[in-house]
């Protein structure tokens, strides 16, 4: 049949003006074109099945200064193993740095105190109800593990450290350049905290929806006065108390109040982040739990501490409670560690996002050598292209279907609802150099018609991803182009291309969560390559 159709189209003006007719169309003015029109015009339509390679490979490290958001917790998937997450990040100088602001009258004196100092972190949650009582309720969103009941998580072992390594916002070698954090990163703690190994905080921490108010213990005219603190509609959030001596020793006696000269520790954000480095929020267990997905961008930690103004007689004139708000700002970066205790079989493909894993795929026979053509390839081009190279054949659509692995669904703690397929760009030695998007990521009018979601048929759940417009490339006739090699990963936010331009996918992730996908022998099941197409039948004569 392939020797009859190359045989046959001795001209090829018709075919070629439907070529041009079908590249003008949009994504989805393509998809609406009746079948009935090409077979009008004396076309017949085919499917090539194509078998796939494929081989998974441990991420080391991802980048982590770019990440969007931040793990903190425990994750285990029983098929992939544990990954323990702990971020690291400086604090940002208030610009208020007076510990009192007004103007004290002459011979007054005022002394702080601190009544208590807590970490906040936001949870990233969704009203469910607003109750009769004007309260807001809440579920959380982006958490991961084993839950207890509706609102709480498994909890984890974790310690707040004040950090010893300074995180420089430039490259020290290109001072031009921003800093590189990567996952992999180890971090140094000063264990000058009191709390266990030297931290500011040791807590077993439950997530919860429930985690909506912190009370705070003052003595005002010697009398003991709590504070109920929330944020607004009383939104979740972690609250984790710190050492107060510390604090008040290394932050709040060093604070000026108005009229006394700044100390140099103070003077500027630069100078701040020299003298206290930051906070290393440290996940310590490693048994399976749960795990948070944080912003971090409306963290912050307050000090909440009492001024006591005395007289010329050195008599309490009055008590202010008082409170000054240090957020997260500068340099913050997570820290993965995966104990991947489970062995990958060779007949399935594994992919774990946040430093887990990835799969590299590679199809029509390419064997992973960019200057080798497949003969798989070779054979494609030879039988869609005229001997002057111009096309007969009409490509409609090419996928590529990979069906969840039945003894993974037993098992899985989350279903990963997305995956990402894209291009691993290699050098002449095979070596990779960067990630880059597929074309059909680029072209499409419709992203939600190529994006890998996990979907279901009677042989079970499924990614599918589209590599038509790819797959047309490749079989040019006027072009050598080779395979690329494929890679698979776990959707993240901020893969898909912004513009035609935005070419590079990155490397940050923050999806803890991974899948097993099937490789087999079963027909019903085998990851193919489907291409789809269309060519004019021979005239009879």
């Amino acid at each position: 049949m392939t020797i009859k159709v190359r045989n046959a189209m001795k001209n090829v003006s018709i075919f070629s003006m439907l070529l041009l007719f079908f590249i003008s169309c949009s994504d989805d003015e393509l998809n609406s074109v009746d079948a009935g029109f090409i077979n009008n015009l004396n076309f017949v339509t085919d499917t090539i099945y194509s078998e796939i390679t494929f081989s998974s490979e441990d991420v080391l490290s991802v980048q982590s200064t770019t990440a969007g958001q931040y793990l903190l917790g425990v994750y285990n998937e029983p098929s992939l193993g544990t990954l323990s997450s702990s971020f690291v990040s400086q604090l940002a100088l208030p610009a208020d740095i007076y510990s009192y602001s007004e103007d004290l009258e002459t011979g007054y004196s005022v002394e702080s105190s601190l009544d208590d100092v807590v970490l906040y972190i936001p949870y990233q949650a969704t009203v469910t109800e607003v109750n009769e009582n004007g309260l807001y309720l809440y579920e959380l969103d982006s958490i991961y593990g084993i839950k207890i009941d509706d609102l709480t998580y498994e909890s984890f072992d974790l310690e707040v450290h004040e950090l010893e390594t300074f995180l420089n916002p430039l490259d020290p070698s290109d001072p031009s350049k921003p800093s590189v954090y990567y996952t992999d990163q180890e971090y140094v703690v000063t264990g000058n905290g009191s709390a266990l190994n030297g931290s500011l905080a040791a807590v077993t921490y439950t997530p919860s929806a429930l985690d909506t108010v912190t009370e705070i213990n003052r003595v005002i005219g010697g009398e003991l006065v709590t504070e109920s603190i929330s944020l607004t509609n009383n939104a979740p959030r972690m609250a984790i108390h710190l050492d107060k001596v510390f604090f008040e020793n290394q932050i709040l006696k060093k604070l000026p109040i108005k009229g006394e000269d700044i100390p140099s520790e103070f003077l500027s954000q630069g100078s701040f982040s020299r003298y206290f480095k930051g906070l290393f929020v440290k996940t310590t267990s490693t048994e399976a739990a749960s795990m948070l997905s944080l912003l971090l961008t409306n963290a912050y930690v307050e000090l909440y501490y009492t001024n006591t103004i005395k007289d010329i007689a050195n008599q309490v004139d009055q008590e202010i409670a008082e409170s000054m708000r240090f957020s997260f700002g500068g340099v913050r970066a997570s820290q993965y560690k995966h104990y991947r205790e489970v062995p990958k079989e060779m007949d399935k493909m594994y992919v774990q996002g946040a430093a887990g894993s990835l799969t590299n795929i590679k199809i029509l026979g390419f064997n992973g050598d960019p200057a080798v053509i497949s003969p798989e390839l070779d054979d494609l081009r030879t039988m869609s292209n005229d001997e002057d190279g111009n096309p007969l054949w009409l490509i409609n659509e090419a996928n590529l279907q990979l069906y969840v692995d039945d003894d993974f669904l037993t098992t899985s703690v989350d279903k990963v609802s997305k995956l990402f397929l894209y291009k691993r760009v290699q050098d002449k030695d095979a070596m990779s150099l960067y990630n880059s998007q597929l074309l059909d990521y680029l072209t499409a009018a419709n992203i939600s018609g190529i994006e890998g979601d996990l979907l279901e048929d009677d042989n079970g759940y499924y990614y599918k991803f589209r590599l038509t417009d790819y797959i047309t490339n490749l079989l040019d006739g006027s072009t050598t182009t080779n395979i690329d090699n494929l890679g698979l990963k776990i959707y993240n936010s901020g893969d898909y291309p912004r513009s035609n331009t935005d070419t590079i996918v990155g490397s940050a992730s923050w999806d803890p969560r991974g899948v097993v996908l099937y490789g087999g022998i079963d027909e019903s099941k085998k990851p193919v390559l489907e291409i789809n197409y269309s060519y004019q039948k021979i005239a009879e004569e």
